[in-house]
Parts: C-alpha cells; sequence; structure tokens
C-alpha cells in the first residue's frame, strides 16, 4: 500500500510537458448605437467595442451615406458610445432644391395667366378668364380660399386643385 502511494506521489510532482491553455479571453463587449438620416439603412446597429469606434465606424454598419448626406455637418471621426443617436443631416442645397421646386409647381392665383389657371384640375379656359376678371375687379386675392368666391368655383372644384395653388 505504501508503494501505491509513493508512486502516486512521485507522479504528482513530475514535470508536466503538457502546455498550459491560454486564460480565456475576455468576452467582446458590444453596443448599440442608432443611425438616421442619410444614410442607406436607417437602423440600430451594433458594433464590436474595441475602445476606439468612431460615427464613421457606424456609418459604414448602416451601409454607408447616401448622395444626398452632408457629411461636413457630421464630425466622422467622433468617439461614439453605446445607446447614441447619430443623425446624418440633408445637404442643404437640396432642401433648397426641392423647396424651390414645390414652389415652381404651384400656380400663383394672383399672378397666373389664363394657360397657367388652365392646368387646374376643373379649370377650363372660361374659369380661367372667370378668376382673371375677378382678380382684375378686386384685386389681389387674399387667401387661396377667396377664390370660392368666383362664379363655377364651389367647393368640391376647389378641392380638386387647393393643394396646386398659392398667392
Amino acid at each position: 500500500m505504501l508503494s501505491v502511494l509513493t508512486i502516486l506521489f512521485l507522479i504528482g510532482l513530475a514535470e508536466d510537458d503538457t502546455p498550459a491553455l491560454p486564460p480565456p479571453s475576455p468576452p467582446i463587449k458590444k453596443i448599440s448605437v442608432y443611425i438616421s438620416g442619410q444614410v442607406k439603412n436607417i437602423a440600430v446597429v451594433e458594433l464590436e467595442d474595441d475602445g476606439d469606434l468612431r460615427i464613421v465606424d457606424a456609418v459604414n454598419a448602416a451601409g454607408g451615406l447616401t448622395e444626398f448626406a452632408d457629411a461636413d455637418a457630421v464630425n466622422l471621426a467622433e468617439k461614439i458610445s453605446d445607446g447614441q443617436h447619430i443623425h446624418i443631416p440633408t445637404k442643404e442645397i437640396f432642401l433648397q432644391q426641392n423647396i424651390s421646386a414645390a414652389k415652381n409647381d404651384l400656380v400663383n392665383i394672383n399672378t397666373a395667366d389664363a394657360e397657367k389657371l388652365a392646368t387646374l384640375k376643373g379649370i377650363g379656359q372660361a374659369m380661367a378668364q372667370r378668376i382673371i376678371d375677378y382678380r382684375e375687379e378686386n384685386g389681389s386675392f387674399k387667401s387661396i380660399d377667396e377664390i370660392k368666391n368666383v362664379r363655377g368655383i364651389g367647393e368640391k372644384k376647389f378641392d380638386a386643385f387647393k393643394d396646386k395653388i398659392t398667392i
């Protein structure tokens, strides 16, 4: 019995040639940020936090910028943190063009000629002339609703083109 214990004792003291296991790697920390505006995929993106995450990393995770993005309005090198909301704005030049285009699509009932007025739904040449006659007799329209005072333009006809006119 003593010899068995001696052998076990000696085995325990023998040098072990088995390489030691590496220590477990720390869990990968992830953060979530909400990215919106002019990115290809507006979303909450999850990023592996290596301690040096930047806005550009979130933009890339969202598919990149759209052609309308104003990248100069955002510091793409800024560090980000968990729970942050990042918004990429639209270039102002595109906003101005869209506003101008929308205004150009409207018919100004105070200045439009008969041809332009006749482009409105339900307005023919005769009705266009009545609008001009009303305008000449009563002065400029003070509101778009005033056009309903023109003979032949009721609520139903007005509703058909009210979103296409301005003063």
